[in-house]
C-alpha cells in the first residue's frame, strides 16, 4: 500500500493539471417514453482494464494476478455504483428501484454466465434475464503513463443504459477523472467517475406522489 501511495504521489507531480470531463453523450431519440416505463434497474459488474503503463509501475503485483484484480475491481465498482445510484434515485425522486447487486450476481451465476463473458453479451437481453426493465453497464480503464508528458493520468469510465423491452442502448456517457491529490487511489478516482456519470443519467423526477 505504501508503495502504491508513493507511485501515485510521483504521478501527481508529473501531471500538472486536474479535470473531470464528461463527453461523448448519446441519448436515444425516443428516450423519454422508454425511461418512464422503467420500474426496476440493475447494475452489472463493471469491466475494468489496467493499462500497460499502470501494470509497469505496479511492480509489487504479480503479472499473473491482473485478471483476478480486474475482476475484483469490477465487482467493487458494481457495489459502489449500486450504493450511489440508490441514494441518487431517492434524492432526485426517480420512479424506479435498484435491484440489489447480490441478487443480480446470483442470477448471473445461476445462469452460468461468467463475469468475463459480460462484455460480449447483449445487455438488453441480460436485462430480460435479470427480470428488470433496464441495466447499467460500465467499463473503466486506468491510464497511468509514468514520464509521458502530454498524456493524462487517471481513469476513463464509460457508462451505458440498456432497455429490456427494446434491448436498445438508451443512453451513454463518459467521464475522465484525473489525479488531483497525493492521497488519490484508484477507488477514489472510480467513485468520482461513477458518481458524476450516475448524476447525468437522463431520468426525470417522478410525478407520482407516494
Amino acid at each position: 500500500m505504501k508503495k502504491k501511495n508513493l507511485i501515485f504521489t510521483l504521478l501527481i507531480f508529473l501531471t500538472g493539471f486536474v479535470s473531470c470531463n464528461t463527453n461523448k453523450v448519446f441519448l436515444e431519440s425516443n428516450s423519454n417514453t422508454i425511461l418512464e416505463k422503467h420500474l426496476r434497474v440493475a447494475i452489472l459488474p463493471f469491466r475494468v482494464v489496467f493499462s500497460e503503463g499502470y501494470k509497469k509501475i505496479s511492480t509489487g503485483n504479480r503479472q499473473g494476478n491482473w485478471q483476478e484484480q480486474q475482476r475484483v475491481a469490477g465487482l467493487d465498482l458494481q457495489k459502489d455504483a449500486f450504493t450511489i445510484l440508490t441514494k441518487r434515485a431517492a434524492k432526485k425522486q426517480w420512479s424506479f428501484t435498484v435491484q440489489d447487486f447480490l441478487t443480480t450476481n446470483k442470477i448471473l451465476q445461476k445462469e452460468d454466465i461468467r463475469f468475463s463473458e459480460l462484455p460480449s453479451i447483449e445487455k438488453g437481453k441480460l436485462a430480460k434475464l435479470l427480470g428488470v426493465d433496464a441495466v447499467i453497464w460500465g467499463e473503466t480503464t486506468m491510464e497511468f503513463n509514468m514520464g509521458s508528458f502530454g498524456n493524462r493520468n487517471g481513469m476513463n469510465t464509460k457508462m451505458q443504459l440498456f432497455d429490456a423491452t427494446s434491448t436498445l442502448l438508451i443512453w451513454q456517457n463518459e467521464a475522465f477523472q484525473e489525479l488531483n491529490s497525493r492521497a488519490d487511489s484508484p477507488k477514489d478516482l472510480s467513485n468520482r467517475s461513477v458518481s458524476s456519470l450516475i448524476n447525468s443519467l437522463p431520468y426525470k423526477k417522478s410525478s407520482i406522489n407516494y
